[in-house]
C-alpha cells in the first residue's frame, strides 16, 4: 500500500481517537481537492505538499493548493517531509495557520489540531516571521538569477534550450535552416548576456536558476 495512504490512515486514527471525524480525501485533482475542502469549511485541513500525480497525468503540488484551500474558509496545517525554512515560510504566506514535519508525533499532531479548531495561535511569531523571511530571501535570490535570462532575444534562449536538451551547434543550425555561424554568433551571445565561459557553464546556470523549467522546451 502506498506510503502516503498509510500515513493519513494513521493520522485518521490518531484523530478519532481524541474525537474528531477526519474525512480522508485522496486527490484526483486540483479542483477537486479544493471543492472537497470548501463542502467541509470551515473544517481544519491536513494538507500534504506530495499529493502524487493527478488523474490528468499532472503532479499535484500542495504548496500551489495551499492559498485556494485556505480561501474556502478552511484552516490549513501543512505537512511536509521537506525541512527547507522557505518552503516552510512559503506555506505560512499562502495562507497556512501552521507547518508540521510529516515524521511528527501523531499526539502532537492531533493536539495541533485541536488547537487551530479552538481558533489558538500555534506558530510562534517570532518563527512565523523568520520562516517567511527565509521564503522571501529565497524568491529574491531567485528572481536576481533569472533577471540575467530576461535580456535573452527569443531565438538566444531558444538555442540555450536546444544546448541543455544536447543539440550541437551544427545540429540546431540544420534545424533552423541558418548557418552554423549564426548559432556560434548566437551562443557567443548567450555566454555574454549569462557571464560565462562555456556552453556547459550556461546550461548548468540556467537548471541551477530552475529557466529551463519556467520556460518549457
Amino acid at each position: 500500500m502506498d506510503d502516503h495512504v498509510l500515513f493519513a490512515q494513521a493520522v485518521a486514527l490518531a484523530l478519532e481517537s481524541r474525537g474528531s471525524s477526519p474525512v480522508l480525501v485522496s486527490p484526483r485533482s486540483a479542483a477537486q481537492v479544493v471543492d472537497a475542502c470548501g463542502r467541509a469549511a470551515p473544517a481544519v485541513v491536513l494538507l500534504d505538499l506530495r499529493l502524487g500525480t493527478g488523474e490528468d497525468g499532472e503532479h499535484l503540488d500542495g504548496l500551489d493548493l495551499v492559498a485556494e484551500v485556505a480561501s474556502t474558509g478552511c484552516r490549513v496545517i501543512v505537512l511536509t517531509g521537506e525541512q527547507g525554512d522557505h518552503v516552510w515560510g512559503t506555506a505560512l504566506e499562502r495562507g497556512a495557520v501552521a507547518v508540521l514535519p510529516k515524521d511528527v508525533d501523531l499526539d502532537v499532531l492531533a493536539a495541533t489540531v485541536e488547537m487551530v479548531q479552538r481558533g489558538d495561535v500555534v506558530t510562534d511569531p517570532g518563527r512565523r516571521h523568520q520562516l517567511i523571511a527565509a521564503a522571501r530571501r529565497v524568491r529574491g535570490a531567485r528572481a536576481a538569477q533569472l533577471a540575467a535570462f530576461s535580456q535573452l532575444s527569443p531565438r538566444e534562449a531558444q538555442v540555450l534550450r536546444l544546448l541543455a536538451a544536447g543539440q550541437a551547434a551544427g545540429s540546431i543550425a540544420r534545424t533552423a535552416h541558418v548557418s552554423e555561424a549564426t548559432v556560434r554568433t548566437q551562443i557567443r551571445a548567450v555566454l555574454t548576456k549569462l557571464g560565462v565561459q562555456s556552453q556547459l557553464q550556461a546550461v548548468a546556470v540556467a537548471r541551477r536558476a530552475g529557466w529551463l523549467e519556467d520556460t518549457g522546451p
